[in-house]
């Protein structure tokens, strides 16, 4: 993540998969993560963490900068 402590999208999902509930540890978790101040994990199976993570590899690349066909959107 920030500062490079996960190594690849799995450990970070993992990471999120399994947040502490403790309130006082995580005082500054975002609220979208936590509803009645209560810490949610976000449950995914690992199908699902393998799915995110070839999902958010296919957003990468420079293809789409260099590539001809992506140069003109009205083609």
């Amino acid at each position: 993540m920030h500062n490079g402590g996960f190594k690849g999208l799995p450990a970070v999902l993992n990471h999120y998969n399994s947040i502490n509930n403790n309130p006082v540890q995580n005082a500054k978790l975002d609220q979208r993560l936590k509803p009645g101040g209560i810490g949610q994990n976000l449950n995914l199976t690992e199908d699902e963490i393998v799915a995110v993570t070839l999902f958010l590899q296919t957003l990468g690349g420079k293809n789409v900068y260099t590539d001809s066909k992506w140069s003109n959107p009205f083609r």
